[in-house]
């Protein structure tokens, strides 16, 4: 097997993965940032440990990013144009005005696990379109240098994995961490 292939099948394995913990999150609890910072009794670990973006605001996090940064970068191995945004840093102010717009006070996770999923098939068609020889070429320019293709798919099953431990945390240990800060107080 090799490393283009092995990542393919990561891109596949991190999409189940998110689409499981979201899954697991209560709909409730969808829009709502983690309160565990905020406990009186939360030390600096807990104040960090949980983030601060709810849930659904994980998920539409990284659909923005790869509707708008990794396959657009990844098109400039296939003969796309050039990425005119930068993959190591993003816009952010963009992305926060259009959560607010489109997703902010929906609790829909189907129509994002969706978008997700067809992002994933593109970037997956995209991957299978580079040519080997072409892998590790660097053709473009980031704010850390320039990078290639298996870069740039290692950085978005990075970024995945980043925001599926947020969103395991959330749904494996909301509850618990609350009660445990709860009888510290006792």
């Amino acid at each position: 097997m090799t490393i283009k292939s092995e990542l393919a099948s990561w891109l596949e394995q991190t999409e189940r993965i998110i689409g499981w913990a979201i899954s697991n999150v209560p709909s409730d609890r969808l829009l709502e940032s983690p309160p565990h910072g905020r406990h009186p009794q939360a030390d600096k670990g807990f104040k960090t440990y949980f983030g601060e973006w709810p849930a659904l605001r994980q998920l539409y996090h990284l659909v923005f990013y790869e509707e708008t940064y990794a396959i657009p970068t990844m098109r400039c191995w296939i003969g796309g144009p050039h990425p005119t945004v930068d993959l190591i840093f993003p816009q952010s102010e963009l992305e926060e005005a259009e959560w607010k717009v489109q997703v902010a006070g929906a609790n829909a996770i189907e129509p994002l696990l969706e978008r997700l999923h067809n992002l994933r098939t593109v970037q997956l068609e995209i991957l299978q379109a580079i040519q080997e020889e072409d892998w590790q070429a660097e053709k473009v320019q980031t704010g850390l240098g320039p990078v290639s293709a298996e870069f740039v798919v290692a950085k978005t099953i990075q970024h995945s994995l980043e925001h599926a431990n947020e969103l395991m945390k959330n749904a494996l240990y909301w509850e618990r961490a609350l009660d445990w800060l709860d009888r510290q107080q006792e």
